[in-house]
């Protein structure tokens, strides 16, 4: 009994575990962050605006992307996933939040190419979810824009 009593908790336990790692966000479901960018340093890095800077984010996180809100499906847009916060990362003066998107930017792809990205912040308005925030990063190399 107490080894059938084992066995069912170790079940539960497995079926909780792959079910809390098969539920996202719905801002996470159609997102798609691209790998780091090679050979991002002073030579290659490219002054960049922001215009440039949010069509290449916006491309890589709203363009074609549909997401599933209790049961109704929206295609994302610039109207219903707007971008909320864009910040120059590197030697730009310290806004409130860059320090933390800093910290984000280098666990993901290393502290060159945090220091020449831009962090752009996307928020779900479409969700019943408070909060939702989709965070990528935009840097202008010769060879293009590279988003991760």
């Amino acid at each position: 009994m107490l080894r059938a009593l084992t066995r069912a908790s170790v079940v539960v336990a497995i079926g909780v575990a792959v079910a809390l790692l098969g539920m996202r966000s719905p801002a996470a479901k159609g997102a798609s962050v691209g790998k780091c960018p090679s050979g991002v340093n002073g030579r290659t890095a490219r002054v960049s605006e922001i215009d440039g800077v949010l069509a290449a984010a916006r491309g890589e996180v709203i363009d074609h992307k549909t997401e599933n809100n209790q049961g109704r499906v929206t295609r994302r847009t610039a109207a219903n996933f707007p971008v909320i916060e864009a910040v120059q990362l590197g030697d730009a003066p310290l806004l409130p939040g860059a320090a933390s998107l800093t910290r984000l930017a280098v666990a993901r792809c290393g502290k060159l190419a945090a220091y020449y990205a831009w962090a752009v912040v996307f928020t779900d308005t479409q969700s019943v979810v408070c909060c939702i925030r989709e965070i990528v990063f935009v840097v202008h190399v010769k060879s293009g824009w590279k988003v991760f």
